[in-house]
């Protein structure tokens, strides 16, 4: 086969990709819009809000971004660090919150621990980025109640930043609690998303910082470390299926010999604080 004709095979394979690519954020903005308006139902029944669907707009929209600056901070810095890897595929589900994330795949390793450890830090950086503006607005909007009134509303467990936000925003009454506004409720998933990809288990984004600080021995006992803490916030569900990908080892970089740089250690330490002030362990909610 020539090169014009392995070239043209190739631009067909990749815009077929982005077909892909296309088809389910397409598919993700309808689940989470549905999502979005179930939410809002109740908040519309009792007088609330006018429109369901404006509010579901903004959930869906808050949480695309989110998930998008995220995934596209993966992408960017790949780019950057000469890794190839595609454009993000959201998951779209048909229930609950309308969607189970996004993902990118690198096609190749990255040349060593800075530029691994480039790449998994960048997506958690800016979607963290995105669901800060858009929390502070969806608290904003929503709705403070005496404690007598949400007797019939789920409580749901509240990571610290999300608590920070809401008493420097909302006028809460005493005793009482947050009635949250769709687009909170995308900025609080942001927050849990920010959580589960920051543990240091397997090829999380955690797990690629882990790998790049600690090298691959010590990386795969940090990974089931990080496995028992999820199952200990009682993430249940979402343990298991990192259980599994922890049993394999982490590829790692090309050149696993040059060291990773002081100020990406620094900057561990700044990711760790993320973690856990977006931590918001389920047991929480039933107390």
């Amino acid at each position: 086969m020539s090169f014009r004709a392995t070239r043209a095979l190739e631009q067909a394979v990749s815009r077929s990709r982005l077909n892909w690519n296309l088809i389910l954020l397409l598919a993700t903005l309808g689940t989470t819009l549905w999502a979005g308006y179930q939410f809002s139902l109740p908040l519309v029944e009792r007088g609330l809000l006018d429109n369901p669907w404006v509010a579901a707009v903004s959930f869906s929209l808050g949480l695309l971004v989110i998930l998008g600056c995220h995934e596209m901070g993966h992408k960017l810095m790949a780019d950057r660090r000469g890794i190839q890897a595609t454009f993000p595929y959201f998951i779209p589900v048909p229930f609950f919150l309308g969607t189970f994330g996004a993902i990118i795949k690198m096609k190749t390793r990255p040349y060593d621990r800075n530029a691994l450890f480039d790449v998994g830090a960048a997506g958690p950086i800016a979607g963290f980025l995105a669901l800060i503006p858009l929390t502070i607005l969806g608290v904003y909007w929503s709705f403070p109640l005496p404690v007598e009134n949400m007797q019939e509303f789920m409580v749901l467990p509240s990571p610290l930043l999300f608590d920070w936000l809401s008493e420097s925003i909302a006028n809460i009454p005493q005793g009482g609690d947050l009635l949250l506004h769709p687009l909170a409720l995308a900025g609080w998933v942001g927050m849990i998303i920010t959580t589960l990809n920051l543990l240091p288990v397997a090829t999380l984004d955690g797990g690629h910082i882990s790998r790049a600080l600690f090298g691959n021995k010590l990386h795969w006992l940090i990974s089931f470390i990080g496995v028992g803490i999820t199952f200990l916030l009682g993430y249940w569900l979402f343990g298991m299926l990192i259980l599994l990908f922890a049993m394999r080892r982490h590829p790692g970089p090309t050149n696993d010999v040059i060291p990773l740089s002081k100020g990406r250690k620094l900057l561990s330490l700044g990711l760790l604080g993320v973690l856990l002030i977006c931590a918001a362990p389920i047991y929480q909610s039933l107390i």
